[in-house]
């Protein structure tokens, strides 16, 4: 039964709305000028001064010197030095040798702080006038139910123009109810010409102020940049010295003058990270282009009276920006955390020792160094010795020795191997200072405060990470661009239908209706589709111990290649057995000896076990490099370490003879040499000179006499057994020799004439479930390589017994055998002309290569390395500084933090939770996570595509649905539209998210492209096949006896509670739902990168419910269930019908029907089941089965191909 109601306003006067339009345009005439006027002023303003931006040019060399880094002048001579504020741009670009910071400075002018009020004060003003709209239409709203919307209120602010406007609802007595293609360049060029800071990797606004004693500056992530006085821009930084030299000369400290003067310019030690205001996080997080597109859509919704969806859309966007800026500002409070500290530093001023706060430190100053000390900056250690714990920065909780700097003229950078060992990093703690018990005194002088730590650089890196853009991100923008073309289209088409079907309505109803299917084209989900499958993969590898620093690098697991291992740790056990030393004897090798065995061993080779390492004491513990730890444990003797002044040197001793021997120096090893040195004094006074490192550096120091003929050979063959092999060269010099005298020798002299008595012979045992894991990443075609510190033969022995390298396979270096030592051919071919020659070995995969670190960085050099690179197998003989050029790595997070940083998907066998080391970081410390992790990479992808093509399929289903809907003149009823976006949108979409990964890799990898073949197909191939079913539906419906056109031009169209009682509605509707809730299935299939569909539970049983939820809304009688989803089962064009357009249809002459048969319902049941089993056929049988596999094979990738 239908009555009318109309609203209630007795003692309310409508108020005269005509001069509020005029007030809010005047209000934006305003601000229209305003800008204009302030912008013509600032364009003469900068042709008549011009100021061009300024740039900081920092190379990797000066980066790790952090020395004379000067800007470029403003070419103006006004710029930034004359401002009160000023807005720094910061422009990131990779470049050969390091990047480039781009600074463009500002006047703060009143004219400019009007301007941004005037901007800011406008949004808010619309904001409040739709509050204000929004609540003045739906006052005194009559809501009984779920179909019974009005579509007026009071209007008790505004009033109507329609003054008798009345409402019909439903009587009380029922129940109510989206290699890149040539257009991602096109868009990257339209980016770059519309707004040069979108493509910036950051870009803030920051005051410039002035300290105590004038200087200007201002601080840009979080590091303090200066303004002298002719305009030039400096980061502040001091120089202490390029040499150990220039450091030891200021051990005496700074004067409090020079104390203050560095201070002004230096700044604070501090980390200036301060979680930011809560109103600011809001702000960051609700205005993004997103978030505000999504309110736009769905506060039209509300103004559609689409009330119950557009609430429940609403209320979810909300919640979960309220969720991301919590979790947001716990990070936050997270990293603040991190960068406290308290303290005070015993420093030396004018000669004095006194206490300051930590804060107060600057470069130069000389302080003390205790034990179970926090570290609050950088320091050279200029005395003394110190046992730290690095975890913070390698993610390894080893105990690492450090030890007082030299007094020579060598390049100190704190990064290097070389300067290393002898810094304390910011962040780290000293457990052990001084000697063993912390008696003796240890002195440091600090060389980086702030952010320019260590600690400060990491920080840096997780508040300033780098850019990840991927090609789905880059064909984003032409997705929506095509969208949008296919919404302007559908906008034009339904306003054409609305005009075309007679219906009453104004313009601003035709076209609310036009915004509705823009609305629907262009989801406001879009975006997040292809980034929610992230959260559940990162979540799912957070449960197998392997932690991620950021998401949205798991899609590039996903789509890995090749996988870098290091060798030590990762692919063996941590830990080195030393199994002996072979001597030499008359020119010859001796057999294999070990102390371990209490073989009876040359005195000379004994001294040379016990003294040549870097050994220190730790407690009871020994500490140090693992292989020395475990050849000086293997002699049995113990280390004292110098306590007293008359005793100041490192000295090992016999526990069984008491014989005694002083370290008198250490050289300790550094990767570009390949070797370490001591230089003792024994029980009689004779001094010794004792070098170690690998046995290919060993023999360029030896002399030629001292070296066994079949050196190499018999070196190389240990090497091909798998053992770790170390040489060990020794030289006398007497006892003449002073202290003085012997620190006066350059390390040149030292490791030079020496004579070879021995190799030292180590063994590296394979993990155990590093064959399996080889052979899983092989199986889906990834292909392993090694890139190691160790020679070429040991790492092939480890390649074959983890099966990286097939036993049928031959592997040569410098384009020689490996499998047989022999010495090198005399015909010099050139690189060209060898891959020719093994051009059908190499394509087979019956030919490797491995190159050493040196041969590498040559033939990068001659361009030559790139068409050799797929054909590697083994990077033997790599510095830390070699491994960073890797693109995956995995490692166990000691000489690899910077490879491990670098790549694209760093994955760092760490015992931490999460480590800075690398993106992602496994507890497991086995290669069996690098297996998960490409797993779960190519199941986030696959998944995000299908969550992508769900909410496409949903945009291009319902635009059709909306044109059918304005073509008829109806509108489904508001429980059809709860299911649709309430319901199915939000079950399926989030359901989907759950599948999980294959348990095998597949042979194949997911594309990464929203436009290649295979996706395009299997979208636009489900739309024309759901089209052609449509296209079927409404046809048979037509030639029904019982069916009666719907009366579009007796009915109007604002009423739209009148418009869904009729076949049209019924037939369109249910047609469309089925193919949209059915797409979710078909997109899910999985069972190449995912596990099958039906392993996904929850998204089986969500879509069985809904799908037999509408199979019954459909065929059931009439019910008062089935009542809400107005099927036209009921008879609404019976004789005296309720509905006004019905009524008004019988009155014109119409006559009446019966209700839609069950007979009918059934056969469109049927069809729609039909249209499901075509889909599901199309999606197996055409875009992932043998259709597609046949296209493949007939039309290849052009992706270089290589062999596993």
């Amino acid at each position: 039964m239908w009555e009318l109601r109309r609203p209630n306003v007795q003692g309310l006067d409508y108020i005269n709305v005509t001069e509020r339009p005029l007030a809010v345009f005047s209000f934006w005439f305003l601000v229209v000028v305003a800008v204009a006027i302030f912008h013509i002023y600032r364009a003469w303003h900068v042709r008549k001064h011009p100021c061009s931006p300024v740039t900081l040019s920092e190379t990797s060399s000066s980066k790790s010197a952090r020395s004379q880094n000067t800007y470029q002048d403003c070419s103006g001579g006004n710029g930034v030095a004359e401002s009160a504020a000023a807005e720094s741009v910061i422009e990131v670009e990779e470049s050969e040798g390091g990047s480039n910071v781009q600074f463009d400075g500002y006047r703060k002018v009143i004219g400019g702080e009007i301007c941004w009020c005037l901007l800011i004060l406008g949004p808010l003003q619309w904001i409040c006038l739709y509050i204000v709209v929004l609540l003045d239409a739906y006052y005194s709203c009559q809501l009984t139910g779920i179909n019974n919307l009005c579509f007026y209120g009071t209007y008790f602010i505004f009033g109507s123009y329609d003054r008798n406007g009345s409402v019909w609802a439903k009587g009380q007595q029922q129940i109510l109810s989206v290699k890149v293609l040539s257009l991602v360049h096109i868009v990257r060029k339209v980016k770059d010409t519309l707004s040069r800071h979108e493509r910036l990797d950051h870009t803030e606004t920051v005051a410039v102020t002035r300290t105590e004693m004038g200087t200007l500056h201002f601080l840009s992530k979080g590091q303090r940049h200066l303004i002298s006085e002719d305009g030039t821009l400096h980061l502040a930084h001091f120089d202490g010295g390029h040499t150990f030299r220039d450091f030891h000369k200021v051990a005496e400290g700074l004067s409090r003058q020079e104390a203050r003067a560095r201070y002004d310019k230096i700044g604070p030690n501090e980390m200036p990270y301060r979680p930011e205001a809560i109103w600011v996080s809001i702000a960051e997080e609700m205005f993004t282009l997103f978030k505000v597109y999504q309110f736009l859509i769905y506060s039209i919704w509300l103004w559609l009276s689409y009330l119950f969806v557009g609430a429940l859309l609403l209320s979810i966007v909300l919640v979960a920006a309220l969720i991301t800026t919590a979790n947001r500002r716990r990070a936050q409070f997270a990293i603040a955390k991190l960068t406290e500290y308290e303290s005070n530093v015993e420093v030396k001023r004018d000669g004095n020792w006194t206490n300051i706060d930590f804060l107060n430190l600057i470069p130069g100053d000389v302080v003390k160094v205790y034990s179970n000390w926090s570290l609050p900056c950088d320091l050279l250690i200029i005395k003394g010795v110190c046992v730290c714990n690095e975890s913070n920065l390698t993610g390894e909780a080893i105990p690492v020795h450090k030890y007082s700097s030299p007094e020579n003229d060598s390049v100190y950078e704190a990064d290097s191997p070389g300067g290393a060992h002898h810094t304390l990093f910011s962040g780290t703690q000293v457990l052990q200072a001084g000697a063993g018990d912390g008696s003796t005194e240890a002195l440091g002088i600090v060389t980086a405060t702030g952010m320019s730590t260590s600690k400060g650089r990491l920080l840096s890196m997780i508040l300033f990470p780098e850019q990840m853009v991927f090609k789905y991100d880059e064909e984003l923008p032409i997705v929506v661009g095509l969208l949008l073309c296919y919404a302007a289209v559908c906008f034009a088409m339904s306003l054409i239908f609305q005009y075309r079907n007679g219906q009453q309505s104004t313009w601003i109803t035709k076209w609310s209706y036009c915004i509705a299917i823009i609305s629907q084209i262009m989801s406001p989900l879009l975006p997040v589709s292809l980034e929610i499958g992230q959260i559940y993969a990162s979540e799912r590898l957070k449960n197998l111990g392997i932690f991620c620093l950021n998401a949205k690098r798991i899609a590039t697991a996903g789509k890995i290649r090749v996988f870098c291992f290091d060798k030590t740790g990762t692919l063996t056990n941590g830990g080195l057995d030393f199994i002996g030393l072979r001597g030499v004897e008359n020119s010859q090798f001796c057999p294999t000896q070990s102390p371990l065995k209490h073989d009876l061993i040359p005195n000379i080779l004994l001294q040379g076990l016990a003294t040549c390492h870097a050994v220190t004491k730790f407690g009871a513990q020994f500490v140090g490099n693992e292989v020395e730890v475990k050849m000086f444990s293997s002699v049995g003797w113990d280390l004292a370490e110098g306590v007293t002044t008359a005793q100041p040197y490192p000295t090992v001793f016999n526990r069984c003879t008491g014989d005694a021997i002083t370290i008198l120096r250490r050289n300790e090893f550094q990767h570009p040499r390949a070797t370490m040195s001591v230089v003792i004094r024994d029980n009689t006074g004779e001094l010794h000179v004792y070098c170690k490192g690998s046995f290919e550096k060993i023999q360029e120091v030896s002399s030629v006499a001292s070296l066994p003929v079949d050196y190499i050979q018999t070196a190389k063959n240990h090497a091909l057994n798998g053992c770790y092999v170390l040489g060990l060269s020794h030289k006398s010099l007497g006892k003449d020799f002073t202290v003085d005298s012997v620190n006066a020798l350059t390390r040149d002299d030292l490791e030079a004439d020496l004579n070879f008595i021995a190799l030292l012979l180590f063994r590296n045992e394979l993990k155990s479930d590093s064959h399996t894991a080889i052979l899983d990443l092989r199986d889906g075609k990834v292909r392993p390589v090694m890139v190691t510190g160790d020679n070429a033969q040991c790492g092939l022995y480890i390649a074959k017994e983890c099966a990286m390298v097939a036993e049928n396979v031959q592997v040569f270096l410098q384009w020689q055998p490996m499998a047989t030592i022999s010495s090198r051919s005399s015909q010099a071919l050139s690189t060209t002309d060898m891959v020719r020659v093994h051009q059908k070995g190499l394509e087979a995969g019956l030919t490797e290569l491995a190159v050493t670190g040196k041969a590498f960085n040559d033939l990068c050099r001659l361009g030559r390395m790139q068409e050799l690179l797929l054909y590697t197998r083994i990077f033997s003989r790599f510095t830390p500084a070699d491994k960073v050029k890797v693109v995956s790595m995995c490692g166990d997070g000691g000489n690899d933090c910077g490879a491990l940083r670098c790549a694209h998907a760093g994955l760092a066998l760490s015992e931490a939770e999460a480590s800075v080391v690398s993106p992602f970081t496994s507890k497991a410390k086995t290669i069996t996570s690098a297996v998960e992790l490409v797993r779960e990479g190519r199941a986030d992808l696959h998944t995000s595509f299908a969550c992508y093509k769900f909410l496409i399929i949903y945009g291009l289903s319902f635009s059709i649905l909306k044109l059918s809907f304005n073509w008829n003149g109806i509108i489904a009823c508001t429980m059809d539209y709860i299911f649709i976006d309430g319901v199915a949108v939000l079950a399926l979409g989030y359901t989907m998210n759950l599948s999980n990964p294959r348990t095998c890799l597949s042979k194949d990898r997911p594309t990464s492209s929203l436009l290649v073949a295979q996706n395009v197909a299997s979208v636009l191939g489900l739309w024309i096949i759901n089209l052609l079913f449509v296209l079927g539906a409404l046809p048979f419906m037509s030639v029904q006896s019982d069916y009666v056109k719907w009366p579009a031009r007796l009915s109007k169209r604002n009423a739209w509670w009148e418009l869904g009682d009729n076949w049209e509605t019924t037939v369109t509707f249910f047609t469309i739902y089925f193919q949209f809730i059915t797409s979710s299935v078909v997109f899910t299939f999985g069972s190449t990168f995912r596990q099958p569909v039906f392993r996904n539970y929850l998204l089986m049983v969500s879509w069985l419910c809904i799908y037999v939820t509408m199979s019954l809304v459909l065929l059931l009688p009439h019910l008062s269930f089935t009542h809400l989803w107005q099927v036209d089962r009921e008879e609404f064009n019976g004789p005296n019908a309720t509905s006004p357009v019905l009524a008004a249809y019988q009155q014109d002459g119409g006559a009446p029907s019966a209700a839609m048969p069950p007979s009918f319902r059934r056969d469109l049941w049927i069809l729609n089941v039909s249209n499901s089993v075509a889909v599901c056929l199309w999606q197996k049988v055409v875009v992932e089965g043998p259709v597609a596999r046949m296209l493949r094979s007939r039309f290849p990738s052009s992706t270089p191909k290589f062999h596993l």
